[in-house]
Parts: structure tokens; sequence; C-alpha cells
């Protein structure tokens, strides 16, 4: 194949659905970006950005910091593990070289040379993968931002980090005033992730898309950001490699059957969590994954949390086996079997 022609059959300049993080094409969560944007102009000393690997907390982040371009900004991509590492994270503001073996600057004076190089600015910290962070990191962040009089953070991290806050961080977790959850786009901001990608890489609109593939792709993402982008690069390649100029419906017909063939046989060899999964739903219908978990044996998971995280991890993998289908029914996600494999679950 030769890539460079095929991209500019689709008059595009690059690849648009490649997961490089692009701020400035930012799309939906509207109600979300403005609650933690007020929090940060009301003063507020702690938000929360939550969700799932891939929903878009850190492009939020970069968001962000364009929107605030003009205020003193620190991001950084994983907090220390180690408490004294965040004399260095804040050397940018003091603007010294810190010495921790010349004790100028240390954890228990750091909060007075952070107020001394602000003096009346305002400082955001965006602190992204913060449910990495050590319990004894995140204390003395709380304890340096209690001591700082002009700054917030915005703490971004996976759903299980708030958890880890009520168990082992209840002070902290009192400061937070603003808390935000990412979930899915909807049908129209899917449309719109897609229009803008395709548009950033010198294309037109949707286009070689077809309106009929928006549905598919929203149906079979269920608006999650990142598999939005893996699914159209993934249909762009396989119309790259057939020359194919227009992803219309024909198309999905031509490409999915051949790739969807999936025997009885097959099916009885999965794992048996996963076989277990798709018998329920093929049971049951449409359930949520705590749905699930009332069906099954809790006996196996250590509390129901744990039972709900491994039941998702088990749904994503058959989904990209393409066994599974989802749809936003309110703020939760329910699954059923895909209708393709309605029958042969029968079989099965």
């Amino acid at each position: 194949m030769d890539y460079e022609r095929q991209l500019k059959s689709f008059k595009w300049n690059s690849n648009p659905f490649t997961f490089q993080i692009t701020p400035s094409i930012f799309v939906g969560y509207a109600k979300e970006l403005n609650e933690i944007a007020t929090g940060i102009q009301s003063g507020s000393k702690f938000s929360l950005l939550l969700g799932p690997t891939g929903s878009g907390k850190t492009t939020m982040l970069k968001f962000l910091e364009q929107r605030f371009s003009g205020t003193r900004i620190i991001y950084i991509s994983k907090p220390p593990r180690d408490a004294k590492d965040w004399v260095t994270v804040f050397e940018r503001i003091t603007k010294k070289r810190l010495s921790l073996r010349k004790k100028r600057i240390n954890l228990y004076n750091l909060n007075e040379h952070i107020n001394k190089a602000l003096k009346s600015q305002r400082l955001l910290l965006f602190v992204d993968e913060c449910h990495e962070a050590s319990t004894e990191s995140l204390e003395w962040l709380r304890a340096l931002a209690d001591q700082v009089q002009n700054i917030s953070v915005v703490l971004a991290g996976l759903p299980v980090f708030e958890s880890t806050m009520k168990s082992n961080l209840e002070t902290f977790m009192r400061r937070v005033v603003s808390r935000v959850e990412l979930g899915s786009l909807t049908k129209s901001e899917t449309r719109e992730l897609i229009k803008r990608r395709i548009e950033m890489a010198g294309g037109e609109d949707i286009r070689p898309f077809s309106h009929n593939i928006i549905d598919y792709v929203y149906d079979r993402t269920g608006g999650f950001p990142r598999e939005v982008l893996r699914v159209c690069n993934e249909l762009s390649i396989k119309a790259m490699e057939k020359s194919i100029t227009t992803i219309d419906t024909d198309f999905l017909k031509e490409t999915d059957a051949p790739g969807t063939r999936f025997s009885a046989d097959k099916i009885a060899a999965l794992p048996e969590r996963q076989k277990l999964l798709l018998e329920t739903l093929a049971k049951h219908g449409e359930l949520t994954p705590a749905q699930i978990i009332s069906k099954l044996d809790i006996e196996e998971y250590k509390d129901r949390e744990n039972g709900v995280r491994s039941v998702n991890n088990v749904l994503r993998r058959l989904m990209k086996e393409r066994l599974v289908e989802r749809r936003k029914s309110g703020k939760a996600y329910v699954y059923k079997v895909s209708e393709r494999f309605q029958t042969v679950m029968v079989q099965a």
C-alpha cells in the first residue's frame, strides 16, 4: 500500500486519528469543563477530574492550560511518588536551582519561597495521573496548598483515585470543592470530534466517512473518545488497503463479514469468565456492569467494587472481539451480546 498516495486520496495531509493530544480541537464535556473552570476562577484550592483511560482528561487539562494562559501554570504528567520531589516541581516558580543538600529550600520551607515568588499572582497546578501518587506525596501537596495563598490544584486520574482518597486521605478529600467525571461524548459530539480531526489533517467535513458510518462508530464505541479514534483509524486503514475512497455501509458489509465469523466452537473455547459474562448477557439482555455482578457469584471477588472493575475489564475484551456492544443509558453504559452473535450464542 502506498500510504502517502492513499492519504492524498482522502485529501488528508496526515492521519487524523492518531492518539495525539490536540487541545485546540477539544470536543464535548462543556458542563464538566465549565465546572472545573469555575472552580479555578473562584479560587478553589482543589478540583478533581476523574475518568477512565482515554476519556480525555489530559486533553481537558491541556485545554485549560490554554484557556488560562495568562496565569502562571505548572503541568506535570505524573505526580512525584517521593514527597521531596515537590521541591523540584516548584523550581520553575521559585526561579532558583534548588538544592536539598544545601538545605536552602526543602519541604518544610517550600511554601514560604512559593508565596514570595508569587506575590499576588495566581498559580495553577495541573497534576495528571494522580492515582499513581503515594499517600505521603499527596499529604505534602495538601499541606503545601494550605499554606500557599494563591494556588489552585486540579488533580486528574482514574475513578479509583476517589476511593483511595476517601479511604486514606479523608482530610484532603474534604478540601475538594469541584469534582467532575468524564464519561463519553454524545452522537453529535462524536461526529464533531471526527470532523475536527479530519479538518485538522487537511480534509473536508467527515469525508471519506458517510453519515451512516458516524452512527456505526458511535454505536460501536459509545462515544468514548479514544475508542472513536481507534475505530476511525481502523476503518481508514482498511479502506486504504483496498484503495477505497468512500467509507459507507457497503464498505462495512464487505469488510465486516469475513472478520466476524465466530463459531460456536470458538465461543466455547473462550476463558470461563468471558463465556460466563456472555451467557449472562444472552440470558438477561441489556445489563450494566453492576447488574451483571448481581447475577454472578460476588464471593469470588474481594468486594463489590473489585467485582465491577473486573467485569469492566472482561467487557472491554469482549468488545474488542466484537462479541459485545454497549450504549449509553443515563450516566451508565448497558451491554448486550452483539446481534450478529445472538444465534451463535444459542448454539454454544
